[in-house]
């Protein structure tokens, strides 16, 4: 699984593993996700990048991404995404990685699962919170 940690990919990862790695959530802990999610990356750089976890069903709050933006494993595909905009989580490209195998992460290289950019919700849109600090 050796993907560009880059804006639109989604991968599926376990948040337990995360905070193991020293991952930072920008809502209090009680409020965040807790089991394997799928994760869209808003924005990266060298050393790590900003994660969304996504959710199948709507809740309170929460934005849905477009399903013809997704791309990738047809698993991913057809499943509706939606995202908290109070929730985003700052993780190294290691951290993403180690989540990932932890989370048995099925997208590949040449598949990946990922959002069109042009659906991919600006950075704006969050709440970060601490993570920038």
């Amino acid at each position: 699984m050796a993907h560009v940690h880059a804006r639109g990919l989604v991968l599926r990862m376990d948040p337990d593993e995360l905070r193991k790695q020293a991952a930072t959530c920008s809502c209090a802990e009680d409020d965040a996700v807790y089991a394997q999610h799928y994760f869209l990356c808003i924005d990266s750089d060298a050393s790590g990048g900003l994660w969304v976890p996504l959710f199948t069903g709507a809740r309170v709050g929460t934005r849905e991404l477009p399903r013809s933006a997704q791309t990738g494993d047809p698993r991913w595909m057809g499943m509706s995404a939606h995202y908290d905009p109070a929730q985003v989580w700052k993780a190294t490209h290691k951290a993403v990685q180690r989540a990932a195998t932890a989370a048995n992460d099925r997208s590949s290289a040449k598949l990946p699962n990922r959002v069109k950019p042009e659906a991919v919700p600006e950075r704006a849109q969050f709440s970060l919170g601490n993570l920038l600090k």
